[in-house]
């Protein structure tokens, strides 16, 4: 694969995830870590149900409080990858280590330190960071006073704790991606934006105004992180996936244009600076109460992203009647099946293909560097004398990165690099179950947080070695 500068291959982790010890070190819950591992979880997921997400009972199991470990194993867990051989990790801060409450002043020193740590353990092993500032991640206390981004007040505690970070790290991170996957917003909104919901309110209304402020905070990020440092680099982030027809019915393919423009909002305005054409006419159509202030647009159009980064798991089908048609999941929420598409061993349908064209899709819409910084696949691994032969994940990441080196050398594709999602074990979103595997490094840990924590290779560490080895050649022998 020819490339200019240096492709990032790599993994890519959160702290909600990962860190766990949530009280450690004057740190404070986040809204992550409301969610059990129970059926109450699925709830506050799914239909956002106050009652569900702030009862914090007892001894119940919240994978979040766990993760799984990171936070005392991260050296070890570098060394693995140094062993591996990414030259990339992306990592997120936890806005409750820094500010524990999200309203105070001052920041916790230790919950910097601890980043300071990391950062220089990934200088060591020559390992370029990617960071993200909130991911799936806000203070509980900022959910309990403001309903997280339903209240622009929320915009400033962000852009406070942003300029913190990136003044402390100034020079060490480069690359900075403000919020992960903003369009989630829109499908798991206590997650994606710390927002519940209220009997007889305008709910949807109030998920597109917290969309619209976290637009805001990404653009007041970008302005006062180019002042920090003009050499950082700034990325839209987005849960991607091309939406194909059921069917050659034009009705089918014009629900799948609706479906894609909706998708593609948030990205579209941190590209462009300012809202799509038809967002005017939906605002209408949906009755949205949205308070968008003529200053609002100025920024927008001012701050606009580097590059466009993106998660991709599977693509997505719709249909203009979907009554009577199988459903099956994908990246935090449900999708019709796709009659063409094989089930394989995940949750979702496996689409190599789909990574390549939603690659073009994205470059013929943004004209932007683009970078995959989520792929995986999240699956039960069987493990047994220290070994897991996982020979379904191979096979998931030999057809994607195929297809994305094809989309480099035959479609043009500007890419800047490869990151595999949770390439250490850890506890799904969804699900919370850590047996729901992502990684090549095993954790040993089980869905009620029991076991040594020890890590193990996977046979799929040492084939994703060989991708990185060979620059991504093995895929196609």
């Amino acid at each position: 694969m020819k490339k200019e500068t240096q492709f990032l291959w790599g993994g890519a982790i959160s702290a909600a995830q990962s860190e766990g010890n949530y009280l450690a070190d004057g740190r404070q819950p986040s809204n992550f870590d409301y969610l059990p591992l129970d059926d109450r979880r699925l709830k506050a997921v799914y239909k956002n149900q106050a009652d569900s997400i702030l009862a914090s009972i007892g001894d119940e199991i919240y994978p979040g409080r766990n993760g799984n470990d990171f936070y005392h194993h991260y050296r070890e867990d570098i060394g693995l990858l140094k062993e591996l051989g990414v030259n990339s990790f992306r990592f997120s801060i936890s806005w409750s280590r820094i500010f524990p409450t999200g309203e105070e002043e001052q920041p916790n020193e230790a919950g910097l330190k601890f980043y300071e740590d990391l950062l220089t353990e990934l200088e060591k092993q020559q390992m370029e960071p990617i960071v993200t500032l909130s991911h799936f991640e806000i203070p509980i206390q900022l959910v309990k006073k403001y309903n997280g981004w339903e209240d622009r007040k929320v915009i400033d505690f962000f852009l406070h704790y942003g300029k913190t970070v990136m003044t402390r790290f100034k020079e060490r991170i480069k690359y900075w991606i403000p919020f992960n996957e903003m369009n989630m917003v829109l499908h798991i909104p206590f997650i994606g934006g710390g927002i519940l919901f209220e009997e007889g309110k305008d709910n949807l209304s109030m998920q597109y105004q917290a969309g619209h402020h976290q637009l805001l905070a990404n653009a007041l990020i970008i302005q006062a992180g180019k002042e920090i440092d003009p050499a950082n680099q700034f990325g839209a982030m987005l849960a991607a996936g091309k939406t194909y027809a059921y069917t050659c019915d034009p009705k089918d393919v014009f629900a799948a244009l609706q479906q894609e423009r909706e998708n593609l909002l948030f990205s579209d305005v941190q590209v462009f600076g300012e809202y799509p054409k038809f967002f005017a006419h939906y605002i209408v159509e949906k009755n949205l109460k949205l308070r968008i202030d003529q200053e609002d647009d100025e920024i927008l159009k001012k701050n606009t992203v580097d590059f466009v980064s993106f998660s991709y798991y599977s693509s997505a089908c719709t249909a203009a009647e979907e009554s009577g048609i199988d459903r099956v999941a994908t990246n935090g929420y449900t999708t019709l099946r796709n009659p063409y598409l094989p089930k394989g061993k995940s949750v979702w349908q496996d689409d190599p293909l789909g990574l390549r064209i939603t690659l073009n899709q994205l470059q013929d819409r943004y004209h932007k560097p683009l970078f995959i910084v989520e792929n995986g696949i999240g699956t039960q691994d069987e493990f047994a004398d220290g070994k897991v032969q996982d020979d379904y994940r191979i096979h998931y990441l030999r057809g994607h990165i195929k297809n994305m080196l094809l989309a480099v050398e035959e479609d043009g594709i500007e890419l800047m690099g490869y990151l595999m999602w949770g390439i250490i074990d850890l506890p799904s979103v969804s699900e919370g179950k850590i047996s729901k595997r992502y990684g090549v490094i095993y954790v040993d840990q089980d869905d009620q947080n029991k076991g040594t924590h020890q890590r193990y290779k996977k046979d799929s560490f040492a084939f994703y070695q060989k991708i990185i080895l060979s620059n991504g050649a093995v895929v196609f022998e």
